[in-house]
């Protein structure tokens, strides 16, 4: 193939600052065709709906396994939790504002805010927070089994 036939190449870093930084042709290159493995590898591994349906449900499970929980149960009032979201792989700071149901989700990422009013996929809350909620529902459990409810 000639030069002036052959495929190019060409993109471009971005940085969490916002700029940019030009791809070699080679490393654009290389990360066509590691995209083009990567589905290949996907469709391979989730052949069909069922398949990938299931794979989502068992993520689903175990991020709840893992302490995640349903979005709809988050604090509502201006509380941080993370969330995870639908269509990203990221953990991202997150709160609700407003008043139930009709508020919003706001998602924090480095300088940005994020509205929605859709909820995220799942939510869990800060370790420090998770603790005060824990500390609350056993003092509440040890108050109803003295029957003090």
């Amino acid at each position: 193939m000639s030069d002036d036939t052959k495929q190019k190449f060409v993109g471009h870093f971005t940085h969490d600052d916002g700029s940019h930084t030009p791809m070699t042709s080679e490393q654009a290159e290389a990360l066509w065709q590691d995209i083009e493995k990567r589905l290949a590898e996907r469709r391979e591994r989730l052949p069909d709906e069922k398949v990938a349906i299931r794979a989502m449900f068992d993520a689903y499970d175990r991020l709840r396994e893992l302490g995640w929980r349903e979005a709809i149960y988050c604090p509502k009032d201006g509380t941080h939790f993370q969330v995870i979201e639908n269509n990203s792989t990221g953990i991202f700071d997150c709160a609700y504002f407003g008043e139930w149901p009709d508020g919003h989700w706001i998602t924090f990422d480095a300088h940005d805010a994020y509205p929605s009013s859709k909820p995220p996929a799942l939510f869990r809350l800060y370790p420090e927070d998770q603790k005060k909620e824990d500390a609350l529902k056993a003092a509440r459990k040890a108050a109803y089994d003295k029957g003090e409810t």
